[in-house]
């Protein structure tokens, strides 16, 4: 029964993930969707763990794909046109990382201080992801090309950044309470 609900409980962060991500093609700073898909993704790994952590990810990385490939992603489009194996890889690699690494700050700090190990995990993960693609990017894309971009990813990631440190701890709050009543 505690699988079933865990399943379940991974698979509705998943669907939020979804339908969140759908949703950010629409809120744009430049060419770069805000992501606001990374707070079910810290929230759930600090819930589930780090195994969570990256399936959810995972699934942030392949919408992200999706909407590269379809060009719902306008930057991510242009990436793809030049490179597409490289760019789908950077969408699935630094989702994965994100909710991944995030979980890992997060449980290997809760017993000291949850508090600080939420905040650091949600500020975590917008580091993670951004500072993946930035790689991606000078790696595969040259530092040039990378410059010209930087500016408005910049932007993105510290929108993302705020905005995930300020509602990630709040929203397992809310969680953790709503357990502790059933």
């Amino acid at each position: 029964m505690r699988n079933t609900k865990k399943a379940t409980a991974i698979t509705l962060f998943g669907a939020i993930i979804v339908i969140l991500q759908l949703l950010s093609t629409f809120i744009n700073f430049g060419s770069f969707p805000i992501t606001l898909t990374l707070i079910p993704i810290i929230v759930g790994g600090a819930i589930f763990g780090p195994a969570a952590g990256l399936l959810l990810g995972l699934i942030f990385g392949i919408i992200v794909a999706l909407m590269v490939v379809v060009g719902a992603d306008p930057s991510g489009a242009t990436l793809f046109s030049m490179k597409p194996v490289v760019t789908v890889v950077a969408c699935l690699v630094k989702g994965a990382l994100a909710g991944f690494v995030s979980s890992i700050v997060y449980h290997s700090l809760k017993k000291k201080n949850e508090k600080i190990a939420i905040i650091l995990a949600s500020a975590i993960a917008p580091i993670v992801n951004t500072g993946t693609l930035y790689l991606f990017l000078i790696y595969f894309f040259g530092a040039e090309f990378t410059m010209m971009i930087a500016a408005f990813m910049s932007l993105n990631f510290f929108l993302e950044l705020v905005t995930n440190v300020l509602l990630a701890p709040g929203l397992l709050s809310l969680i953790h309470k709503g357990q502790e009543t059933y």
